[in-house]
């Protein structure tokens, strides 16, 4: 019987973070740790999320961890968001609240 090789063996996590600072800090420090560790992450977000960490998640593959970022536009004026609105704590208004869980909502959709 064939031996499973290196790679084969290998754990492979998808984090999809909720699009609000204090899920996404946190899901940020745990894929980093995950990593550490010989696990290869992948990050699933938005343009703008992705930004506000690209300097953290920079500096963690320059240092050799694998973690990739897989960014995707996120469909604000779909749902009458002001552009760029692809964070809960970036909303000006609580009464868009509504709008941005049914474009987060969308997201499942093929």
């Amino acid at each position: 019987m064939a031996t499973p090789t290196q790679e084969e063996q290998q754990l492979h996590f998808v984090v999809f973070p909720f699009m609000a600072q204090g899920h996404m800090t946190p899901m940020i420090d745990i894929a980093r740790l995950l990593a550490q560790r010989g696990v290869i992450i992948t990050i699933i977000t938005t343009l703008r999320n992705a930004a506000r960490f690209k300097a953290t998640l920079d500096r963690a593959m320059e240092s050799g961890l694998s973690i990739r970022l897989l960014e995707f536009q996120f469909p604000c004026a779909e749902f009458g968001l002001p552009e760029g609105c692809e964070s809960f704590d970036m909303l000006p208004s609580f009464s868009l609240a509504l709008n941005f869980f049914q474009a987060a909502n969308m997201l499942e959709k093929p």
